[in-house]
């Protein structure tokens, strides 16, 4: 991934953990849009991997 999407989605979870904090509803209202759109312009996160150990088998 991305620096720049990285950092993008790290701001959204930052802007939603603010949303959740804040008791004006006007202002969590804006900061989820934000963080919304934020998520959107980075994209869906790529598949993620298996990690396979080399020489390893399953024993039977």
């Amino acid at each position: 991934m991305s620096a720049n999407r990285f950092h993008a989605r790290q701001a959204a979870v930052a802007l939603l953990k603010m949303a959740k904090t804040t008791s004006d509803p006007d202002l969590a209202a804006n900061l989820v849009r934000v963080a919304a759109d934020l998520k959107e312009q980075a994209g869906e996160l790529p598949p993620r991997l298996k990690a396979e150990v080399p020489g390893a088998q399953e024993e039977q």
